[in-house]
């Protein structure tokens, strides 16, 4: 008799084990299913790389600069940044209303640009990119323009979005076409990601997301991040969800990418110092009601390299020792590793990740460090 009960405790054991490791395994497993003509990539909480793909990442910095030099090259407040094919680094220094270049070892370069009105000025320059073309491509919020350089700083041209506000990101795709968001300002408010022809003007509306209606606020509105593949393809999310849709260049959707995640909570003291950081000590205009949502956004932000991995910065209270956690997703969408980067990924290109970092004296320098997968 006693020797059945164990048996049967044994038994028990292995069958509960069984069922654990079952439970694993389907939690991990990525599905990849076509809904509605469009492919989508349902990925678990945890990484799940295929066996084939490297999934650990090691860095090692090679360039740290922005600091020393002479006044012209020494970097102020540099902001946002993009590299060209042969190493270059072009960078918006906000405070010197310029875009500072320097070539691969650092070394300043020259200097685009100047605070003012006139062709190839600027007023609040806030996104920068190395078009296809080989163009540099800046949009700047405070003039609501679009500006074109040539890479040794020549003024090509300039678009006008007067008509749109906050026009403060926009990208050029491989058929010279502009993508850009702005935001419309009526009873109710929105954010709109627009496809534009060469000439700034708009040829199909990608994403429009409502983001507040008067008088109510929520101090994390949605936004809309977005980026381009090398052929030309759109990939967007709304921060409020962990989705990236991925749209071909006539507009129409393709691909679905979608993480299983944990929401973290929004709590009285995280309420309280976003409150300080938008409205600082006084807090927000009597007329105003303002509407908490109990979670945080899903993600902060992504870059996208020329590949077309995806490192997506999530909002998440897990600690790490130093740096910033990402999630990153191969080309197809699949969710392969959760990594610790230096500080915010402001580019990552051609095996290279660039940052913008303080040191202990609070100056801002960019970072360059080498990527490898194992």
């Amino acid at each position: 008799m006693k020797k059945s009960w164990v048996w049967g405790l044994l038994l028990v054991t292995i069958l509960l084990a069984f069922l654990f490791v079952s439970a694993c395994s389907r939690e991990e497993k990525i599905e990849i299913k076509k809904e509605d003509g469009v492919t989508v990539v349902y990925n678990p909480k945890k990484p799940a790389p295929p066996q084939d793909l490297p999934s650990t990442l090691s860095l090692k910095e090679e360039l740290s600069f922005g600091k020393t030099g002479s006044e012209e090259s020494i970097l102020l407040d540099p902001r946002r940044l993009d590299i060209d094919q042969t190493g270059n680094i072009y960078i918006i220094d906000r405070k010197a209303v310029q875009i500072k270049v320097y070539d691969p070892q650092g070394n300043f370069i020259r200097a685009i640009g100047k605070r003012g009105q006139g062709p190839g000025e600027f007023q609040i320059p806030t996104t920068i990119q190395i078009t296809p073309q080989q163009n540099i491509f800046v949009c700047d919020l405070g003039s609501r323009r679009v500006i074109f350089f040539s890479l040794d700083g020549q003024f090509v041209k300039e678009l006008s979005g007067a008509k749109m506000w906050m026009f403060s990101d926009a990208k050029v795709d491989p058929n010279e076409d502009i993508l850009g968001s702005h935001t419309i300002m009526e009873q109710e408010a929105r954010t709109e990601l627009v496809k534009f022809n060469s000439s700034l003007e708009p040829l199909l509306t990608v994403a429009s997301v409502p983001i507040a209606k008067y008088p109510v606020f929520n101090p994390y509105f949605p936004f809309i991040y977005f980026g381009l593949t090398a052929d030309g393809d759109i990939l967007w999310g709304i921060t409020t969800e962990y989705v990236f849709n991925v749209v071909n260049p006539e507009g129409k959707t393709i691909r679905k990418i979608i993480k299983n995640y944990d929401p973290e909570k929004l709590t009285k003291e995280d309420q309280e110092k976003r409150a300080k950081e938008i409205w600082g000590e006084e807090g927000p205009s009597p007329d105003m009601r303002v509407e908490w949502p109990d979670d945080f956004p899903a993600f902060q932000d992504f870059v996208m390299d020329e590949r077309g991995w995806l490192y997506v910065r999530p909002y998440t209270k897990e600690k790490v020792e130093k740096g910033v956690i990402y999630d990153v997703f191969d080309p197809e969408g699949r969710y392969v590793a959760r990594v610790v980067l230096p500080d915010r990924a402001m580019a990552v290109k051609y095996g290279k990740l660039y940052t913008i970092e303080e040191d202990e004296e609070g100056m801002r320098l960019v970072k360059r460090y080498a990527l490898e997968w194992k």
